[in-house]
């Protein structure tokens, strides 16, 4: 389930044998209605900031977009590979995602996808992320090596593209650590079972960034 930027609405997929359909409820009246219905398993619906759609996913095999009242449903038109963890940037003008080649010797890269003009671009080669997330003005990434032998977390400066390690998630599945940056880009936090049981672990990043200011009318 997701909640939408202005807090209004939860978006979430329903599943009744080889179909789905995503539904969308009111948080105040609590009144839920069917926005589109498909023949393959949904999952993870994410509404686009400043936008009425909504973004859903066809397992690891596409990312589809559908306009919050039922209308237009298209899918996003991206290279060969899996598709993996994807977020709406805070503008909603760019989804940002991973990229995972058919060959699994080949290297995971980071895309940027703009729906509105039909483009696809590389942002970044990454060390073999798992899992991965950006802050606001997505200046910087952070990503889970999903190595045995380097179960890293680490940072990327989109201008420079270089990383830097900051620890081990030491996670049984990279997939989990789920890293997620603060508004203002000073704390990290990711998901790992490091220590016998699923926790959440928080990094501290004043010296490693600069800190942001979250823009009018993005969530605090």
């Amino acid at each position: 389930m997701t909640v939408g930027p202005d807090g209004t609405h939860a978006t979430f997929a329903e599943r009744q044998g080889a179909t789905s359909r995503l539904r969308m409820v009111t948080l105040v009246q609590g009144i839920a209605h069917t926005v589109v219905e498909v023949p393959f398993i949904m999952s993870h619906p994410i509404p686009r900031p400043m936008r009425a759609q909504i973004l859903f996913r066809q397992e690891d095999q596409a990312l589809w977009m559908v306009n919050s009242d039922g209308t237009q449903k298209r899918q996003l038109k991206l290279p060969a590979g899996r598709v993996g963890p994807a977020c709406w940037a805070a503008d909603g003008k760019t989804l940002l995602y991973l990229n995972f080649p058919a060959d699994p010797m080949q290297i995971t890269t980071i895309r940027e996808c703009v729906p509105d003009t039909n483009s696809d671009s590389l942002v970044a080669k990454t060390s073999q992320y798992a899992h991965f997330c950006f802050n606001p003005p997505t200046t910087v990434f952070a990503g889970a090596c999903r190595s045995a032998a380097s179960p890293t977390i680490l940072i990327m400066l989109r201008s420079t593209r270089r990383e830097l390690t900051l620890c081990e998630h030491r996670a049984s599945h990279p997939e989990m650590t789920a890293p997620r940056f603060s508004w203002d880009t000073q704390r990290l936090y990711f998901q790992s079972d490091r220590e016998g049981k699923p926790a959440i672990y928080g990094l501290h990043l004043e010296r490693f960034l600069e800190k942001t200011e979250p823009e009018t009318g993005s969530p605090g």
